[in-house]
């Protein structure tokens, strides 16, 4: 098993440069129709989409493996962040950095949290539905939605009003945000490491 998840895992690193120049080609056909392809490019489409669909197959199954194997884990990720364990001291100095990485993460996994949950909206009413004369409104909320794409509430629609400002949780998508925080993590764990060397 230990030389098949090798196998598999040498296959996705070196395939990824290939995956990239696949993508590129097939971005820049993608608005040829196909009546206009000739046979070269529809084969060559045929064969990116088998290699982007093996490529997403790979990439689930190491990510189940490096989740649920150990070895296999500690062998991939600790090349992948540069951990360096030679002696006593330095396992010593793994464990405080590695400690002090999860607590920063911890505390900004916290505040994206809260960011998250937030909903804050200046708005602007037409006067026959001011309050007091007062036709703009400041809204206050907190949202938390355990599932994408629910249905919004039409109640602020009906009332027609004008939004001047309004923020309805961060501004970057999910992959983003979790493509920061695995190099964060990479980050911090170095900078902690080195910094503990001294």
């Amino acid at each position: 098993m230990k030389r098949f998840d090798s196998i598999l895992l040498r296959t996705f690193l070196y395939g990824l440069p290939l995956i990239l120049l696949l993508a590129i080609f097939s971005y820049s056909y993608d608005s040829v129709p196909p009546v206009s392809a000739n046979n070269y490019i529809i084969l060559l489409e045929n064969f990116a989409g088998f290699m982007f669909m093996s490529w997403m197959l790979l990439s689930i199954y190491l990510g189940i493996r490096l989740m649920f194997s150990g070895i296999f884990r500690e062998k991939v990720l600790t090349k992948l962040t540069f951990i360096k364990e030679r002696d006593e001291r330095e396992v010593m100095l793994t464990g405080k950095a590695a400690k002090a990485t999860m607590l920063t993460t911890l505390a900004i996994l916290i505040f994206l949290f809260v960011l998250s949950c937030f909903q804050i909206s200046v708005c602007s009413i037409p006067l026959e539905k001011a309050i007091d004369g007062k036709t703009n409104i400041i809204s206050l909320g907190v949202k938390l939605e355990l599932l994408e794409n629910l249905p919004k509430d039409d109640a602020r629609e009906a009332m027609q009003e004008q939004t001047i400002f309004s923020y309805a949780g961060l501004p970057i998508s999910s992959s983003a945000l979790i493509l920061g925080l695995i190099i964060w993590q990479v980050v911090a764990y170095n900078y902690s490491m080195r910094r503990l060397m001294k």
